[in-house]
């Protein structure tokens, strides 16, 4: 079916969009812990500690992942926009290890908006989700001031092979699927840096998934990198205080379009906010236009696994970054020299 969509930015509706717009790490650490009693006998992951998604256990072979995600626009067409929503919130499902299987649309619009575009928005998610092989089944949808999209999805794992956001190991490396540098990108509101992003955008995790899939055990930690950038998210992965996460940047690790911003002392609203959030010790920051990257804050962004230093080659050749290791020590993240 063809769409007659008339043109809209849907970007002019809102002042931040994308993963850029979620709430600080303190508010849901605050409203986790209102909203945790105990943790049921089924609940493998639940709010007891945070991760990306919840599992529950179904039988000795299989876990039920539940996730929702959704923000406001991060790109102007309604299509784009659908497509990257549905992708980022598929993402926390990979991010655990999981396959996706079916979804529920997340729609809140302004009256502003006609139908047909929200109509295309709907079609985005819609390709994306058929793309992943995930049936969408239904969904709710509201008038609201400013627009959101997203989905809450489910999908199944192995409960012996479930990712935690912890588990790191001494001597890990750190690997990131997907360059950084989006958020910077969107926010000039330029077409011609949205397109790069977008680029990006529209890579699915699916594939870094079956990538990590592959490696078994080797595996300790994964997440996926979002609004918090970089460094936001590794701070929730270090989990215990015996390991320190030493990071360092290649230049491939970041899109070039991202360090020519970077470079002439572009940042985006939430990159103040993501330095002040992390509850880590973050040694050898600097006022350096090479480490801005570091918060950043992606949508629909890379995963960043920690892994069996024996493996880092196979992931290499299959797209990965290798961005920095693991070490004995008490909880900090220490940013080295950036590695070109």
């Amino acid at each position: 079916m063809t769409l007659d969509v008339t043109a809209v930015s849907l970007r002019d509706l809102t002042s931040c969009g994308g993963c850029a717009a979620k709430a600080d790490a303190s508010l849901l650490k605050l409203l986790r812990s209102v909203a945790y009693d105990q943790q049921g006998s089924d609940t493998l992951i639940g709010l007891a500690e945070p991760d990306d998604a919840a599992v529950t256990a179904i039988n000795e072979t299989t876990s039920l992942i539940t996730t929702i995600d959704f923000f406001p626009p991060v790109v102007s067409d309604p299509f784009e926009y659908g497509y990257v929503s549905a992708l980022n919130s598929l993402s926390d499902i990979y991010a655990m290890g999981g396959l996706a299987k079916t979804a529920l649309l997340v729609c809140g619009f302004p009256k502003e908006i006609q139908d047909c575009e929200i109509a295309a928005c709907v079609s985005g998610a819609a390709l994306a989700c058929k793309e992943a092989g995930v049936e969408i089944l239904g969904g709710h949808t509201v008038r609201i001031a400013e627009p959101i999209f997203g989905l809450a999805a489910t999908g199944y794992v192995n409960p012996n092979e479930i990712w935690r956001k912890t588990g790191m190991a001494e001597g890990d490396l750190l690997m990131l699927s997907k360059p950084l540098g989006v958020g910077v990108l969107l926010s000039t509101r330029q077409p011609s840096d949205e397109a790069v992003a977008l680029e990006q955008m529209k890579i699915s995790n699916l594939a870094a998934r079956n990538s990590l899939a592959e490696l078994g055990t080797a595996v300790h930690a994964v997440t996926d990198v979002t609004g918090f950038g970089l460094i936001g998210h590794l701070s929730e992965m270090l989990g215990i205080f015996t390991l320190d996460a030493q990071v360092q940047l290649p230049s491939q690790a970041v899109l070039p379009q991202a360090q020519v911003l970077f470079d002439t002392g572009k940042r985006t609203s939430a990159d103040t906010r993501n330095r002040e959030a992390t509850d880590r010790e973050v040694l050898g920051l600097t006022e350096s236009n090479l480490q801005a990257a570091l918060f950043d804050p992606q949508t629909n962004g890379g995963l960043l696994a920690s892994i069996d230093p024996a493996l880092e080659l196979q992931l290499v050749e299959q797209g990965f970054i290798t961005v920095g290791k693991v070490v004995t020590g008490s909880g900090k993240i220490e940013v080295l020299s950036i590695n070109n």
